[in-house]
């Protein structure tokens, strides 16, 4: 009888291993890296350009005109890409020019060969593509992780800052935060097999309203998170993050900012603009807005609610 028992364990064992490897081939074929050149067929624009940045191949978009009209950047989300400004822009490029680009290991862009994913050197890059489209001084504006790089720009470059405003911001140091922990080494064989239909309900968990987000841009989300290198640079930027003590940085901003939030962010709570609030203690103003209804993607969700608060804070 045990041995009986023991030859039909074995035989499950052996069944539940041979789907597994049938799973694991079937995903890598079926969801493999996506080179930049499909992408690139799928999503460029006449206005789509790269520059070249310390090895970074770095794509962007410029509407307006620097030269006569005050210069507005726009930095995405963890994630996503700069296609998640396209309302934003279609109401600034009126009255500003307005850059926005891809981050290193997002995007078109795709991974960065230092294999530096850390916000010092993100910093780094956003000054080199401001120094190479010779622009000056311009508004700052960071949504997630890139309110963590338009801080620590702020703080360090306070003559090229006219105003800054974070949206949903990461940076501040919480209870239970996973920022701290390294990614598990066994997170390498399963990034690349994590299929379309859980990339979409980790989408929809940021928002207020996930029936609301369209199939263009779950299918945008899942192609970009396949852009070929994107998800080795994803897992690398995971293990690099460390936020350190935002205070002294903080404190070194002197722009007007303004602190937009998603009443009902599922990722980082509302409260917290109001902690950023007073960390802020030497900025020239703070101003915050929480808008109803919305979660961490406040420029696709709420666009003409945010980008109104937006303009009420620039336009004096």
């Amino acid at each position: 009888m045990l041995r009986r028992l023991l030859k039909l364990f074995g035989l499950l064992l052996g069944g539940a291993a041979l789907s597994v490897i049938a799973y694991v081939l079937w995903a890598v074929l079926a969801w493999g890296d996506i080179p930049l050149e499909t992408l690139t067929q799928r999503y460029a624009s006449d206005d789509l350009e790269r520059v070249t940045l310390d090895g970074v191949d770095l794509h962007y978009r410029l509407s307006g005109n620097p030269a006569t009209q005050p210069v507005v950047v726009l930095i995405h989300n963890h994630f996503m890409d700069m296609g998640m400004w396209d309302s934003w822009v279609e109401q600034l490029d009126q009255d500003y020019a307005v850059l926005r680009y891809d981050l290193s290991g997002h995007g078109l862009t795709g991974p960065d060969p230092s294999g530096i994913y850390t916000v010092t050197r993100d910093v780094a890059l956003l000054r080199d593509l401001l120094d190479a489209l010779k622009i000056g001084p311009v508004h700052l504006v960071g949504s997630s992780l890139g309110g963590n790089i338009a801080f620590a720009f702020a703080a360090q470059q306070p003559q090229r800052t006219c105003s800054l405003t974070l949206i949903n911001s990461g940076g501040l140091i919480r209870p239970g935060s996973n920022s701290q922990r390294s990614m598990p080494e066994w997170a390498d064989m399963v990034f690349p097999l994590i299929p379309p239909i859980a990339l979409h309900r980790f989408v929809e968990w940021m928002v207020a309203a996930p029936q609301d987000l369209s199939p263009a841009f779950k299918t945008r989300f899942v192609d970009m998170f396949r852009r070929q290198g994107n998800r080795s640079a994803e897992l690398a930027r995971l293990r690099q993050f460390d936020s350190g003590n935002p205070d002294p940085v903080l404190a070194k901003v002197r722009a007007p900012t303004l602190i937009l939030w998603g009443e009902a962010n599922p990722q980082l709570p509302a409260s917290l603009a109001e902690q950023f609030k007073r960390k802020l203690s030497q900025a020239e103003s703070v101003h915050v807005r929480i808008i109803a209804n919305a979660g961490h993607v406040l420029p696709y969700e709420r666009p003409l609610a945010s980008v109104q608060a937006y303009k009420a804070f620039v336009e004096p």
